[in-house]
């Protein structure tokens, strides 16, 4: 158990520092180094993000824990002196399984409550961070999403002077509805009105077909000269409490996320329709969260038979044999990601099917491993 814990830990902490380092870590460490954001909002916005990498770092550290330990004691040839001492396999294995079996009550705490409340805090505080230093968060060469509605890219400054601005206006699914560029802009912050107002100059505004706004078949959209044109970001609409912004369904709480399921029910049962994409979304999201927590107890059961036959020492090779396997298993998930829009096949139960895989599989491998 000891040696469980401890390459399961240090396993964990690894992986949470690399999805930390590829996730948002990079976009706040280049705006604190810009001067945009202070050392202590940088800290707690890592603190807050940690709970979000947690939910995959956990399976992953499981996994690569039970490799590490058992596979240096079956490489020192211990666990073939604990079966001539009347131990079953399973008896070995049963320090393995309890961890796993907490790690995965963790992962469910994780997946359905502190992620999300992490995921919404995140994002309340960086916009708390943009309202006291609003004018400086555009910052060059990087791609602006936190505005609602628009992507803002900014190429460069030549003193207070912006230039290059490419801004492309969203539609309510996201869709590029018009797309503007304009070679400087002017960014001043409206305190009564809580406005960022972005003042364009030298510019073209191209408007897409707002049934099709995907395809450019046919007409060409409409392109616009203009000299000067103003727009206004509303800071209140960025994750501020007085906005209006909907909640995202993978920043909803178990509780939230079985209130709208209610709501959907209700709605199906008044129309007497089908399964609605909506309820359709958040069971798929309920059920991939609790499949991702259980992972934690699947990918243990198919790390011990696979740790006792490999026999490996090197830390690096069980680390190596890890990510292949939680690679194997990801994709499958993904591949079931992918049914989302075919509720008939019903994806919020074949989320499940890399874990039946996996631990099917598992436990026949340890049943073999367990007569010889």
């Amino acid at each position: 158990m000891k040696e469980i814990l401890v390459s399961t830990g240090l396993a964990m902490g690894l992986f949470v520092f690399v999805l930390l380092m590829g996730n948002a870590l990079r976009d706040v460490a280049e705006l604190v180094a810009a001067g945009k954001l202070g050392i202590d909002v940088f800290f707690k916005l890592i603190g807050l993000l940690i709970p979000y990498v947690g939910a995959y770092a956990l399976p992953l550290g499981m996994l690569t824990g039970t490799l590490i330990a058992l596979g240096r004691l079956s490489s020192q040839r211990e666990i073939t002196a604990m079966k001539a001492a009347g131990l079953s396999l399973y008896q070995i294995a049963a320090p393995v399984f309890l961890i796993a079996f907490f790690g995965m009550v963790v992962g469910v705490l994780v997946n359905l409550h502190y992620a999300p409340q992490s995921r919404v805090a995140y994002k309340q505080l960086m916009a708390s961070a943009i309202t006291e230093n609003p004018v400086d968060f555009i910052e060059e060469r990087r791609f602006i999403h936190e505005f609602p509605g628009y992507v803002i890219y900014m190429g460069g400054r030549d003193g207070s002077t912006m230039q290059d601005f490419w801004i492309w206006e969203l539609d309510a699914q996201r869709r590029v509805n018009v797309f503007l560029r304009a070679a400087e802009g002017e960014l001043l912050y409206n305190e009564a009105s809580r406005e960022l107002v972005l003042t364009l100059k030298n510019g073209t505004a191209e408007q897409r077909n707002p049934d099709n706004p995907e395809s450019f078949e046919g007409d060409m959209p409409d392109s616009l000269f203009f000299g000067e044109l103003p727009i206004a970001l509303p800071l209140d609409e960025l994750f501020g409490e007085k906005g209006q912004r909907r909640t995202r369904t993978k920043e909803m709480t178990f509780a939230q996320l079985m209130e709208q399921r209610q709501g959907e029910l209700e709605k199906e049962a008044a129309s007497g329709g089908p399964m609605t994409e909506e309820r359709l979304e958040v069971q798929m999201h309920l059920q991939k969260n609790f499949a991702m927590a259980y992972s934690v107890f699947s990918l243990a059961v198919f790390g011990v038979p696979l740790a006792i036959h490999v026999g490996r020492q090197e830390t690096y090779a069980n680390l190596g044999i890890a990510l292949v396997i939680a690679m194997s298993y990801y994709f499958l998930m993904i591949m079931v990601s992918w049914l989302e829009e075919k509720p008939t096949l019903r994806p919020d139960l074949l989320i499940w099917l890399p874990n039946l895989i996996f631990q099917g599989f598992g436990f026949w491998m340890l049943h073999r491993a367990s007569r010889h």
